[in-house]
Formats: C-alpha cells, sequence, structure tokens
C-alpha cells in the first residue's frame, strides 16, 4: 500500500509541476501579445452558404438568378466584399 501513496505523490507532484509550466507559457504568450499588440492569428472564416439576403444584393447588383446558382458561396461573398 505505501507503494501506492508513493505513485499517487509522484504524479500529483508531476500535475502540479505541468500546471505551472502552462501557467509559465500562458504568461508569456500574453506578453508577447501586449509586445506585438496584435491577436493571434485565427484560421479564416470559411463561406458555407449565400444566404437569402445575400442573393437579393446580389441580384441588385445585376447578377442573374443563373449566374447566382453557379457562385459558390466564397465567391459571392467575395463579390458582396463580405470576404
Amino acid at each position: 500500500m505505501a507503494g501506492t501513496d508513493d505513485d499517487l505523490r509522484l504524479l500529483l507532484n508531476q500535475a502540479r509541476t505541468e500546471d505551472a509550466f502552462f501557467d509559465r507559457v500562458g504568461h508569456a504568450e500574453d506578453a508577447a501579445l501586449n509586445v506585438m499588440g496584435t491577436t493571434p492569428a485565427t484560421s479564416p472564416a470559411v463561406s458555407l452558404m449565400i444566404t437569402n439576403r445575400q442573393r437579393a444584393a446580389l441580384r441588385e447588383l445585376g447578377y442573374s438568378e443563373e449566374v447566382i446558382r453557379q457562385m459558390t458561396p466564397a465567391e459571392a461573398h467575395g463579390k458582396l466584399d463580405l470576404a
């Protein structure tokens, strides 16, 4: 049983050490953000669909229903300056 207690103490100490490490890494990233004055890069948004409102806006810009139907969402959003 004593061996189990020692193993548990070892695991808890390792967990504390890892938590402290990740805290330091997080603080370092926060400090780097403050120095650079920017936010971390995020993945670009993916256009998944053309909404009815966007279709109406495209029609107002002179695009036909057939052309709109063949557009990808990314193309439509680009033409509407949403990208």
